[in-house]
């Protein structure tokens, strides 16, 4: 299954090369473009894999930044950073408390649609409170795959597929040999407006004895540009409201206790800034990318799930 989700996105990559081959897409004047989103978020924990002394609710703070630079003939560069901060109890063990990381993105775009690949990093911070066991407190994961885009008018169709794995010395609850697959669509009701879905499904191993872990997400968003002028200042950025819902399972035929799952549901809100660009002229001529969530899968793995 792994080897046949990793193939289709191949070939859908493919098929987007020979289109943009037929049909380049014109190059931006400056060849460069920049994105930043803030982002502030509320989320709701259950599954018989919380503590009770675990948060069932916070909040959580949250940026992103894209560099994209277009090198000609089609050819791209795309540089991701972003950074969250969760507002948990410190004193309580085992709760997720940030990540930091970054990525690249190499790709060819045309009219038609982009395909490429990327590779990324985060480092998950965890609390600790356990003093006889310090390998419990986040680590560095890691991700890398292949990833496809198709346009059609205001229509987006995406794709992404590859692995996410991290070293059980760091912690042994971090996601480890694990395979995802993500979907999404997004259209443009207009310049200023849209409307996104998508879905995920990853399936690895977790724990000292590698637990099976599976999780499934699931997200949309609505985005719009404000267009009005409070006295003399032109709001710049365009303001989305955001639902994602991560439902993780582990599974340990020789330990009840290490059997279980988490439901999270995010409400996220904030602000995309394109600096003069639209959101669709944005996604065509800017950053076309983002990253999948293994940050977050991981801060569930390691943080709720343990």
């Amino acid at each position: 299954m792994r080897g046949f989700a990793i193939c289709s996105v191949s070939v859908l990559s493919l098929s987007l090369g020979a289109a943009w081959a037929a049909d380049p897409a014109p190059i931006d004047d400056s060849g460069i473009r920049f994105l930043l989103e803030s982002q502030s978020s509320y989320v709701i924990l259950s599954g018989d894999q919380l503590d009770t002394d675990e948060d069932e609710n916070f909040s959580a703070s949250a940026g992103v930044a894209r560099l994209n630079i277009d090198l000609g003939n089609g050819f791209n560069l795309q540089g991701d950073a972003f950074g969250e901060i969760a507002w948990t109890n410190d004193s309580t063990d085992n709760a997720y408390a940030s990540a930091l990381g970054g990525g690249l993105h190499a790709y060819m775009r045309g009219n038609s649609g982009a395909f490429g690949a990327y590779g990324a990093l985060a480092d998950i911070d965890i609390n600790n409170d356990d003093d006889d066991d310090g390998n419990d407190s986040g680590g560095l994961a890691r991700s890398f795959g292949v990833e496809a885009l198709w346009f059609s008018d205001e229509l987006t169709l995406g794709a992404q597929a590859g692995l996410v794995d991290s070293d059980m010395g760091d912690d042994e609850d971090m996601i480890r040999d694990a395979f995802f697959v993500r979907g999404l669509a997004r259209y443009y009701v207009s310049e200023s407006t849209l409307l996104q879905g998508e879905a995920s499904y990853l399936s690895g191993e977790m724990d000292s004895d590698n637990d099976d872990v599976s999780i499934v997400s699931v997200g949309a968003r609505i985005q719009h540009e404000l267009d009005f002028i409070p006295g003399d200042f032109n709001w710049p950025g365009k303001v989305y409201l955001a639902y994602r819902g991560d439902f993780a399972n582990q599974s340990d035929p020789t330990s009840a206790s290490d059997s279980g799952n988490i439901d999270s549901h995010t409400i996220m809100f904030g602000t995309t800034f394109t600096f003069g660009h639209s959101l669709i002229d944005n996604e065509r001529n800017g950053a076309a990318f983002d990253l999948p969530a293994f940050a977050r899968w991981n801060s569930i793995s390691a943080g709720a799930m343990e």
